[in-house]
């Protein structure tokens, strides 16, 4: 009789401790997202003011907080500079032109950093860190609907089907706020976008951030409106230091370090799209064509109706990744056409400035010069945005999605 009672307190035990290990798993999940939003809540409150009011106090903030730092590193890409011009094409000992351009090419690197802290990335971030935990919760809903089969009615200890159809409630609620925030959010960056003078749709911000080169985009046209920040006040200092050439020339020099950091940049990304993107998109058209080439086969194969059916759908969804994925290497290109273009107008900017540099004596022309480049920029960062064209349908979208993650992985 004894070990009757200790067998069953042994099988309780188990059964209990299946059951609390099963809650926890619940719990955690939930957790999670409870945890989140609280933190949310908290770090996210901010006083009333539109999103134009704290785009502006934000891009204020951030410029003061970058300033010091980047005339810093201003002044060491200066004397970098300098030290180029007299340096050797090569040498055994001591710097060469190829060693001080990589120390160069470091401090501008540094710049791009400080350059972009700013609050559309963190938009950006926003909606990420959105979209996934709605495929938390997705997740979660369809984990519920499983363990809802099997869960009794009624009970004290155990999870019952009326508590996970409450779960699956809570989740699709939770799924719809996360949802609606994402498209508040694409309005916000919409509206700060045209604070820049760029005009974007939401739908078109959409489309921006499906594409695997879409931050890097959003990347450039943040710094290219940080440095027409930085050169209106590098102009104001120019004019409070009036005639006196030397002062001048030192902070003309450092705008013509931030022209070459525009075309540092845009290199960068033309590289990206060349050695990266496209060949990785080119691995998935081969991918897919040899892929459709089997499937079409089994389907003149195959004798079984039923089998016959599957090998078409498959066949359908495999013709809709190649779509996708031969408009999506078009887009790289047309955006490897469009920074191209921008970079030979940065470059002739550059060209200017350095020449410039070298040749004029007077701090007004030189102020005149800067002045003038203002217009320039604004000339470049339109340039660099691509022709966004909104998806067909939402499964094309899902498809391009799709795609950018292998891209990136």
């Amino acid at each position: 009789m004894r070990k009757k009672i200790i067998i069953s307190l042994l099988a309780s035990t188990v059964l209990l401790e299946a059951n609390w290990n099963s809650a926890i798993d619940d719990l955690k999940d939930e957790a999670k997202l409870v945890w989140k939003k609280q933190t949310e809540f908290i770090h996210t409150k901010e006083p009333d003011e539109n999103s134009t009011v704290r785009y502006e106090r934000l891009r204020k903030e951030h410029f003061n907080a970058i300033w010091e730092d980047v005339i810093t590193n201003l002044e060491k890409a200066l004397l970098l500079n300098k030290k180029i011009t007299q340096a050797p094409q090569s040498a055994f000992f001591g710097a060469d032109k190829d060693s001080l351009q990589k120390e160069f090419n470091s401090v501008l690197d540094n710049i791009i950093m400080l350059l972009l802290d700013d609050n559309i990335l963190n938009y950006r971030k926003n909606i990420r860190n959105d979209q996934e935990d709605i495929s938390l919760l997705e997740k979660s809903i369809l984990r519920y609907r499983e363990q809802k089969i099997t869960a009794p009615q009624e009970s004290h200890i155990k999870t019952t089907q009326s508590d996970y159809i409450q779960k699956i409630s809570d989740a699709k609620e939770e799924i719809a706020l996360r949802r609606n925030r994402i498209i508040q959010t694409k309005i916000s960056m919409s509206e700060n976008f045209e604070q820049l003078g760029i005009n974007l749709t939401p739908i078109q911000i959409d489309v921006l951030l499906s594409r695997v080169d879409g931050d890097d985009i959003i990347a450039m046209t943040l710094m290219m409106d940080v440095l027409k920040q930085i050169t209106l006040q590098l102009l104001g200092i120019m004019q409070e230091s009036g005639e006196e050439l030397h002062h001048a020339k030192k902070y003309y020099g450092m705008h013509t370090v931030l022209l070459e950091l525009v075309v540092y940049v845009q290199q960068n990304l033309i590289n990206k799209i060349n050695l990266t993107y496209i060949p990785k998109i080119d691995k998935i058209l081969n991918d897919t064509k040899k892929i459709l080439t089997i499937t079409n086969q089994k389907i003149s194969s195959e004798e079984n109706l039923q089998r016959k059916s599957i090998y078409y759908k498959n066949y359908e969804a495999q013709k809709m990744t190649f779509k996708v994925a031969t408009l999506y290497k078009k887009n790289l290109q047309d955006e490897l056409k469009q920074i191209s273009k921008a970079k030979k107008v940065s470059q002739k900017n550059l060209d200017v400035s350095k020449n410039t540099f070298e040749t004029v004596t007077l701090s007004s022309d030189l102020f005149k010069i800067i002045s003038t480049s203002q217009e320039m920029m604004q000339e470049v960062m339109q340039l660099q945005i691509p022709a966004i064209i909104p998806f067909e349908n939402m499964k094309m979208q899902e498809k391009f999605q799709e795609l950018t993650k292998k891209i990136r992985g």
